[in-house]
């Protein structure tokens, strides 16, 4: 990344200020130098309520097609949306609309109110009194008995209580009592909920009310269609125009906005931020072109962190948002994401490893991906988990599994779950160490990078622990190696260990985790050997059987079904979730910083109009 700096003169700008905008290659800063900060351009505001008036009216419209239109400059876009009488049309409809919807709530309210009451006598409109007020309430079973307890035994004069069935354990209650007594007694300590008996549409016996409420709710409904009728016909004919009226309206404020960040003398403007160095000479380029060689572009020494910029193809993308989702990588640092590629998928196809399995989150992957925002959270990891997916159905088919069942061939791997579990502890955890070390190797360059030598050598030395400590395990437990090497292996390790110690300073701490970490991807071999035995089980017990009879064949193949999922999406979360784990915990931490800056270029993407 290169810092640069343009300097134009003022009644450039404009053009500036598109030619940066559409080559989308400048992440804008402002600049340190002492000069007067300059300001939005002035139709700003002009433009943003435009916009903000087209945007509603499009989210009162049902989609449509639209067509493609060119780009026209802003005072004709915030002219052409002042003249436009389709939106005060929207926008009353609309609002008769929402008042519609209140309306339809009330209605709602005294509905239930008349239909809890219509056990008892009682007309609403007689109901306020200068003597007497009426109150009422919801409340279950318990609550009722608790009521009539307080209220026999308080005996409190000149109250009337009413009670009546409102619904499948639920009570009415009307209280009528002179004005000036209190209930609170009788009231403490019941669960009611109170209901408002001056509510709209509350006019006459229940009875009355249902029919008035039925009456509107039918007249209601009629116009509510002859909105929805007329919104629909207004989409067919302004939709297209409102949607590219919208992004022309988005980029122009973009542009508009844009001279915020910058600094400005009588006549010049500077503008500065951060280009990717292969994009420096065709900015250059652009800008002598359209200022007609009156502008000049000075590279600069970074004095701040550089932004981040990834460049990966697009399928690998989500990787990217999954790390920038935990810290956004440093510019400064190597990026881990590759190794994060490679062993995520790997890690989650040795938990998940069935082929049947794996086939079927795939299929559930994909169509999450398509119901879900692409911008989101769910929409990239339904990505990841498809490349996942198919890493699980390579793991099934090398270890011949398809939802707990072997089907008749061998692989070159001879590789099975049940038979081979020693070998699998050994496997993962040699994952671990391996993974580790790498995480400790890259701690290295990064640590030497920003000027910590000795934070540096203890990486190293905590390598030497890992590596030997594991050859010294190995050969003192299981054999592995000769008593010669495995006591040199030892020494070399505590050595080392005494090193990281003296050298880590404050991440000493961290000394134990040269243990447990690569322990901890022993737990690709438990999650995955537990699936295995789940489904094998799951397959001996329910697999079900003609000769069985048709209702016993139905009722185990019911059950054969239900568990085989419950048991494939407890591994795919465990995969995913474990997966993640083992990157972000035991790998990540042994060099990656983060808490960078992303690349953000002034840029705009076209999805309707054109240039």
């Amino acid at each position: 990344m290169q810092k640069v700096r343009i300097v134009s003169l003022e009644e450039d700008k404009a053009r500036v200020v598109a030619a940066l905008h559409h080559l989308g290659a400048i992440d804008l800063r402002r600049s340190k130098l002492t000069l007067e900060d300059d300001k939005p351009r002035s139709d700003s505001t002009a433009i943003s309520d435009a916009l903000l008036k087209v945007d509603g009216a499009l989210q009162l419209l049902p989609i449509h097609k639209v067509s493609s239109e060119g780009h026209r400059d802003a005072r004709h876009l915030v002219q052409e949306v002042s003249k436009l009488a389709v939106l005060d049309t929207i926008y009353g409809l609309g609002s008769e609309r929402k008042a519609i919807d209140d309306d339809q709530r009330l209605l709602d309210y005294a509905h239930h109110v008349a239909t809890a009451s219509s056990g008892i006598d009682i007309d609403f409109g007689r109901i306020r009194s200068d003597y007497v007020l009426y109150r009422a309430f919801e409340t279950d079973a318990k609550g009722h008995a608790l009521l009539r307890k307080h209220v026999s035994k308080l005996a409190i004069k000149d109250m009337e209580v009413n009670v009546a069935k409102a619904g499948k354990g639920d009570w009415f209650i009307l209280i009528a009592h002179s004005k000036g007594s209190s209930i609170d007694e009788a009231l403490k300590g019941v669960q009611l909920s109170e209901l408002d008996l001056t509510a709209q549409y509350l006019s006459g016996a229940p009875q009355d009310v249902l029919r008035a409420v039925g009456k509107k709710r039918a007249e209601n409904a009629k116009r509510l269609s002859q909105i929805d009728s007329k919104l629909a016909e207004i989409s067919r004919s302004s939709y297209s125009r409102l949607s590219n009226l919208k992004e022309m309206l988005e980029i122009e404020l973009e542009r508009a906005d844009a001279s915020a960040s910058f600094k400005k003398t009588d006549s010049s403007f500077i503008v500065e931020g951060w280009v990717q160095k292969r994009q420096v000479g065709e900015l250059t380029k652009r800008l002598l072109a359209v200022t007609k060689g009156r502008a000049y572009l000075e590279e600069l020494e970074a004095d701040e962190l550089a932004p981040t910029h990834t460049r990966r193809p697009k399928f690998l993308q989500p990787f990217d948002y999954l790390v920038s989702f935990y810290s956004v990588q440093r510019s400064d640092e190597i990026d881990p994401t590759w190794i994060f590629i490679f062993a995520f998928p790997i890690f989650y196809g040795l938990m998940v490893t069935d082929v049947g399995y794996g086939v079927a989150s795939l299929i559930l992957a994909t169509y999450i991906s398509r119901k879900t925002d692409p911008e989101g959270l769910m929409y990239n990891v339904s990505k990841l988990w498809q490349l996942n997916a198919l890493a699980a159905m390579f793991f099934g088919f090398i270890s011949n599994q398809y939802f707990g069942f072997q089907l008749p061939y061998s692989t070159p791997f001879n590789f099975d779950w049940l038979k081979n579990t020693p070998e699998l502890i050994a496997i993962t955890v040699l994952f671990g160490v391996v993974q580790v070390c790498l995480g400790l190797l890259l701690g290295i360059f990064n640590s030497y990078r920003h000027g910590h030598k000795k934070l540096a050598f203890a990486r190293f030395t905590s390598i030497l622990t890992v590596a030997f400590g594991t050859i010294a395990v190995s050969g003192a437990f299981f054999g592995a190696f000769s008593g010669t090497v495995t006591d040199v292996s030892a020494a070399i390790a505590i050595v080392s260990v005494a090193l990281t110690a003296v050298f880590s300073g404050s991440e000493a701490t961290e000394i134990v985790s040269l243990i447990t970490h690569p322990l901890s991807y022993a737990r690709i071999m438990g999650f995955g050997l537990s699936s295995v035995i789940i489904a094998f089980l799951i397959d001996m017990a329910f697999t079900p059987h003609l000769s069985s009879g048709i209702l016993v064949f139905l009722l185990y193949a019911a059950i054969f079904i239900l568990l085989h999922f419950v048991n494939m999406v407890l591994g795919i979360f465990e995969g995913l979730v474990q997966g993640v784990r083992l990157n972000f915990v035991e790998f990540f931490t042994k060099f990656y910083t983060g808490n960078g800056i992303k690349f953000k270029p002034f840029s705009y993407k076209r999805v309707y109009t054109k240039e």
